[in-house]
């Protein structure tokens, strides 16, 4: 089952003919059109909504609109924002996809990140849009007030908002007003004139009504357009004189007064209708059937809008309808006083027949207010899963919110259900009562208890527990069957991610298969993108990089903007490091910083900042480095870092002192080299920072010790990326230069095949003898002759040249030349008075000598190589 859009919510409610002409108003609305916002606040029955409704027909062929009726299930920014979505849809049916798909995913991204993709596809609408939302008062949560005003901030010109509400929305109305971006229509606007007072029980109701007897009505109602109209509508069945000097007093005895005179001159078939179907949100003839036992309801509709009895079509076709708000409070408070026994079975009826006919939110909603707990256990049990998936999360605590505590401890699937809302919202420490509670409970129940525990092994995850995570974890892997597809994927990517910190690629490897296969089959989006960019991190430790780059490179195809994404960017930037292509190092980087903080993750953005301090070391940039430090450590500042995050930071630290040559600032900083953790993302598990530190220190023994046990581990473990990293630094650190020699030998057996770079030139200057002594003894002299191309110093390029596998002859040359000028085959072979087949030759030769397979990678190399 799933909860769909009402489109009837979408659809404007009709506006009545004949009506009252208000032309200064529309002079003002129009005007407010320069501005981002216009208000339209006064309280129930003043006319807001005709009044807009008349303006958008009159704009009709300049602008197009889009229109929103609210009600409090909205209370929810995915399914707010879903039904913008939907009304601008009802003009562009492509509008949104972006933005769509981030709204679908079951963690659903910061409402940063959503608005910015909605405001960027909104800035691309090609024509003046205005969009409506009628009745905003309905929306009580604070995340959706933030979320409308940075929308308005940041609003396109060709976009307008208009709020229709009873009272002012919780937004900086003071602030845009201002600045001259809001327009404001009140109570004072709204009201009727005499002369509109006139016109309206003249001309619209039908009424002939003595002057005297109207400015009397008119100082009675205070031009209140409600009250008017009840009183035209009691006025049908008496003389006006008498009847408007019955009654006086504030709009509020007026209204009882009114509604007491329309209601108790209908017929008690009609008064019963009325009453029953006030609770109903919205009414059609077959939902009025159910709750009233009745089998004429659409009739009874149909005669109530021709008898302007408060009654408001929400379709051209008169399926839908709903009482006028402030009408239907009224009938629900006769309701409560009259009938307060069949109050319970009203809503039952109800219920049973918006699930039956697929309406799942209403249904729900009036479960809740039946208080027929078993029914509503059953129905959340059936939709809770598919809302997960789709990010209503927020609709979901707010309806288990409803439940009383001691109900939910009374039904442990029910409790265990409320549980997931709330650890995807981060309400902790509720979750964490509830699930303590329906532990204990399920213990003898293994399926169960599976499923608690994949919970608690989020909750820890969360809370940076990766020891009680993969405790619970592993238990939970035990006791689920493998019919319960989506909590085994959770269990997956816990333990994925477990095993990873703990540098055990072999078990995350183990276990990522389960992961990608069970959130594909349940559709959880976000879990397939983090598990492919965990598969590519697996890769690259194992020294595979252009796999890994595959894998991050899927994860933003499939992915998109979502949050998780913000790894993605990250991990190729660290690859386009490593192949020293520091330009698309950092186009990669400023995404990661972009998705970091769209999603407000400081974590990931710390790491962001950490790759930045490599990245402008590298390219002598050390103001930028420490610029880029400074900026890490106010992020731990704030204490929302995990202490092992910022103990990553603080080597990143040493890494910078280390490249400046300060190491009494490294020396400092000693402390934090205990832990067996790196900056790299690739290479975390080893902490090679210690060794790099024992060697600028001349403990030239002790760093070779070390390095000894990291390779050691690095090989049990098969992390091949971190053992070429080790295996160089081991060069350095050996005693004999036959011994640097294998251990450089090894490093660049391993790292030729994926073109590592960095990993050498970040030795520094003291591994150019080594690697001149490699290609001498022809160890990949070729591939030593690019580094060595890379690395600081003018005379490193001749020595380059020089190591080149076969040098090139004179023609081809020529042929380079002409490739890096832009030259098509055909056009060398027509330059060089060549037959194409011969070009065709001579290129093939040249990516051959150069260890190419591409013109790009060509006239990279011979740039690198300075050999044009």
């Amino acid at each position: 089952m799933s909860t769909p859009l009402l489109l009837t919510k979408l659809n404007r409610p009709q506006l009545r003919l004949p009506k009252v002409a208000r032309p200064a108003l529309i002079t003002q609305m129009n005007a407010g059109l320069r501005g981002k916002l216009t208000l339209v606040c006064a309280p129930a029955g003043y006319g807001k909504t005709t009044l807009v409704l008349d303006w958008l027909s009159q704009l009709a062929g300049e602008y197009a609109s889009g229109w929103f009726s609210l009600d409090e299930n909205d209370n929810d920014p995915v399914r707010f924002l879903a039904y913008v979505i939907a009304a601008i849809q009802q003009t562009y049916p492509d509008f949104g996809g972006s933005t769509d798909t981030l709204l679908r995913a079951p963690q659903s991204p910061s409402g940063e990140v959503i608005l910015t993709t909605l405001l960027n596809e909104m800035a691309a609408i090609p024509k003046p849009f205005i969009l409506v939302l009628d009745d905003y008062h309905t929306i009580q949560i604070p995340a959706i007030h933030k979320n409308l005003a940075t929308w308005l901030e940041h609003q396109p010109e060709a976009l307008h908002l208009v709020l229709i509400t009873r009272e002012d929305p919780l937004l900086p109305i003071a602030r845009w007003r201002a600045r001259g971006q809001l327009t404001e229509i009140r109570q004072e606007d709204l009201r009727f004139t005499q002369q509109e007072c006139a016109d309206f029980i003249r001309n619209v109701m039908g009424i002939s009504i003595s002057p005297g007897d109207l400015g009397a009505l008119e100082r009675r109602t205070e031009g209140w357009i409600a009250g008017l109209q009840l009183a035209a509508l009691s006025m049908q069945h008496t003389d006006p004189s008498s009847f408007i000097k019955a009654f006086n007093g504030s709009s509020r005895y007026v209204l009882d007064y009114l509604v007491d005179e329309v209601f108790s001159r209908q017929p008690e078939d009609v008064q019963n209708f009325l009453t029953c179907t006030s609770i109903l949100e919205r009414l059609s003839g077959p939902v009025c059937d159910a709750v009233t036992g009745e089998n004429n309801s659409q009739e009874r509709l149909e005669a109530l809008e021709q008898a302007n009895l408060f009654l408001v079509p929400l379709d051209q076709s008169r399926i839908w309808y709903r009482y006028h708000r402030l009408f239907a409070e009224l009938l629900r408070h006769r309701l409560r006083n009259t009938y307060p026994d069949s109050l319970l079975d009203l809503h039952e009826r109800a219920s049973q027949w918006f699930e039956q006919s697929g309406f799942i939110a209403e249904s729900v909603q009036h479960a809740l207010a039946s208080q027929n707990w078993d029914r509503v256990a059953r129905i959340l049990a059936e939709v809770s899963t598919e809302m997960l998936n789709q990010g209503e999360t927020t609709t979901l605590v707010r309806w288990y919110d409803s439940i009383p505590k001691e109900v939910l401890f009374a039904k442990p699937r029910l409790c265990f259900d409320s549980c997931w809302p709330l650890l995807l919202t981060g309400h902790f420490e509720e979750a964490s009562e509830l699930l303590t509670h329906v532990e204990m409970i399920a213990k003898d129940v293994p399926a169960f208890l599976g499923e608690i525990l994949t919970a608690q092994a989020y909750l820890a995850r969360a809370q940076g527990d990766h020891a009680l995570m993969v405790e619970r974890s592993q238990r939970a892997r035990q006791l689920l069957p493998k019919s319960s597809v989506a909590s085994r994927g959770l269990v997956a990517i816990n333990l994925g991610l477990a095993y990873w910190h703990q540098g055990n690629m072999e078990a995350t490897e183990e276990v990522l298969p389960e992961a990608l296969e069970a959130n594909q089959d349940t559709g959880n989006h976000y879990g397939v993108i983090t598990t492919m960019i965990l598969q590519g991190r697996v890769v690259a430790v194992r020294g595979q990089l252009h796999r890994a780059a595959k894998f991050a490179q899927q994860a933003l195809e499939k992915g998109g903007q979502l949050p998780i994404n913000a790894l993605a960017y990250l991990d190729l930037s660290a690859l386009h490091y490593e192949w020293n292509e520091l330009v698309e190092s950092d186009r990669y980087l400023q995404g990661a910083f972009e998705l970091s903080r769209r999603g407000q993750n400081q974590e990931f953005e710390l790491g962001c900042w950490m790759m930045l301090s490599s990245l402008r070391i590298a390219q002598r940039d050390f103001d930028g480095a420490q610029e880029a430090i400074t900026n890490g450590q106010a992020l731990i500042d704030t204490g929302n870092i995990p202490l092992v995050t910022a103990a990553r930071f603080e080597i990143a630290k040493i890494r910078l002192a280390l490249a400046q040559g300060d190491l009494a600032s490294a020396q400092n900083l000693e402390v934090y080299l205990e832990a067996g953790i790196d900056t790299h993302n690739f290479n975390r598990f080893t902490n090679l920072a210690k060794a790099i530190l024992s060697l600028a220190q001349n403990r030239r023994e002790e760093a070779a010790r070390y390095l000894a046990e990291l390779a050691q581990r690095a090989q049990q473990n098969g992390w091949s990326y971190a053992l070429i990293a080790i295996r160089t630094w081991q060069t350095l650190a050996a005693d004999f230069q036959s011994t640097a020699i294998q251990f450089l030998r090894e490093a660049l057996h391993l790292a030729q095949p994926e073109g590592l770079k960095r990993t050498f030139i970040d030795v520094g200057v003291g591994l150019i003898p080594y690697l001149q002594e490699a290609a001498r003894q022809g160890i990949e002299p070729a591939y030593v002759g690019r580094i060595l191309a890379a690395m600081p110093g003018e005379p490193n390029l001749e020595i380059a040249r020089q190591v080149i596998a076969e040098p090139l002859s004179e023609r081809e040359e020529e042929v380079l030349r002409l490739i890096v000028a832009g030259l098509s085959n055909r056009e060398i072979a027509q330059n060089l008075v060549i037959s194409l087949g011969t070009a065709k030759t001579h290129i093939h030769n040249i990516y051959g000598k150069l260890e190419v397979s591409s013109r790009a990678q060509a006239i990279a190399r011979a740039r690198e190589f300075e050999l044009v």
